[in-house]
């Protein structure tokens, strides 16, 4: 609308140039008036070929500029995918990947990159969820007997700083690997391990494993921190939770870098049990993240005093919740503008977390929106880490003991 209204007057300026030209010419008998007004006409015409020369030049240096900023910033993005992809190939592996295609002479480093990550995604994607007829007995049984046998890999998962996109967090999920060699995903056993009683078990060999890998992590890097996902009934068993804290309390250093994520709806309905022993862990300064999170009217007191210090919420599900006019922390729908929101939390010491990013179009908007943190899979997929590794962090671990 100012664009347009600045465009009418510029025009309104050189008409008014055009009419004081023709009556000079005019009053000092420089020609007839036809003459003189046929001249303020040919005034105004140059006048507007002029502008409209400069408007499309500094269009032209404003579109390069941009042109150079994007080309700066995808620089920037496969400098920090290839960082990244670095460094979890010194963590990851399993199975090998399977080799990504020799790009042709001449391909783009983009494209190549591209491809390489696609092939090392097909490589490592997950086996189907268990069909609908298999009975919650039997994925605890296959629970316990991948427990028993030690087939549960802990993969990692980059998490970035915006806009930069280094990597400033790891996430550890648990998978479980079936005697046939197949990957199951937390999904499809996770439910079924709780009921069984065995979740417990669970979350203490991811617990182990993620230790292990931020001790490893920190060697080269503080500001590296891993969110470590735990069971809100773990918290709350009493049996369990004894040892879970002597073990975190003899790893007190790691405090800063290791957080714990559970879902929002097992935070909300948390027992006075759970609760307890959460600010028992946020006495020791270990930190809390919410996830599957779907909007943002939440209490942020609540948040504050339990300790929580992220939110992840889809990226797209966040863009929209954000401008959509929706209730945000209590307040009235748009009571706050979207661009402010971020801040909000923030000063409630909680960082939003864009996630399950896989496009550059949400980037571009979460980037709008002022967000400290994105996690998804244009980042990064989820890569296991490798059996040799976690030894190695074992040892270590051992030694600092």
């Amino acid at each position: 609308m100012m664009a347009r209204l600045g465009d009418i007057l510029v025009v309104l300026t050189y008409a008014m140039v055009a009419v004081v030209a023709a009556l000079a010419f005019q009053r000092f008998e420089l020609m007839n008036a036809q003459l003189a007004w046929l001249m303020g006409a040919v005034v105004f015409l140059i006048a507007g070929q002029v502008h409209a020369a400069a408007a499309r030049a500094e269009e032209r240096a404003r579109f390069e500029a941009e042109l150079k900023s994007l080309q700066r910033a995808n620089a920037s993005m496969i400098e920090t995918l290839t960082e990244a992809q670095a460094r979890l190939d010194a963590l990851a592996g399993g199975a090998p990947a399977a080799a990504a295609p020799a790009p042709e002479a001449g391909a783009p480093r983009d494209e190549t990159l591209v491809a390489q990550i696609l092939a090392r995604l097909e490589a490592s994607r997950p086996a189907p969820e268990p069909a609908p007829g298999e009975t919650s007995a039997s994925i605890a049984a296959m629970v316990r007997e991948a427990l028993d046998a030690n087939r549960v890999d802990l993969y990692m998962q980059p998490v970035v700083g915006l806009p930069q996109r280094r990597t400033c967090f790891y996430e550890g999920f648990t998978r479980l690997r079936t005697a046939a060699g197949e990957v199951v995903a937390p999904g499809a056993f996770l439910a079924a391990a709780e009921a069984a009683g065995l979740i417990a078990e669970v979350d203490n060999l991811l617990l182990l494993r993620c230790v292990q890998i931020v001790r490893r992590l920190t060697k080269s890097d503080r500001r590296v921190g891993v969110f470590c996902n735990v069971s809100i009934r773990s918290l709350a068993d009493e049996d369990f939770f004894p040892g879970f804290l002597d073990f975190l309390r003899r790893n007190g250093d790691l405090a800063g870098a290791l957080i714990f994520e559970m879902p929002r709806a097992a935070f909300e309905t948390r027992s006075a049990i759970a609760a307890r022993n959460m600010a028992r862990l946020a006495d020791y300064g270990f930190r809390f993240s919410l996830d599957q999170v779907s909007d943002l009217n939440i209490d942020l007191n609540e948040l504050q005093r339990a300790g929580v210090r992220f939110l992840k919420i889809p990226g797209e599900r966040l863009v929209a919740a954000l401008h959509g006019g929706e209730p945000v922390a209590g307040r009235e729908p748009g009571a706050l503008p979207p661009q402010d929101i971020a801040g909000l939390f923030a000063r409630y010491g909680v960082d939003l977390v864009a996630e399950k990013i896989e496009t550059e179009a949400i980037v571009v908007e979460v980037l709008d929106l002022d967000i400290a943190y994105a996690q998804g899979h244009l980042f990064g997929a989820p890569r296991p880490v490798r059996d040799d590794v976690l030894s190695q962090a074992g040892q270590d671990m051992r030694r600092a003991g």
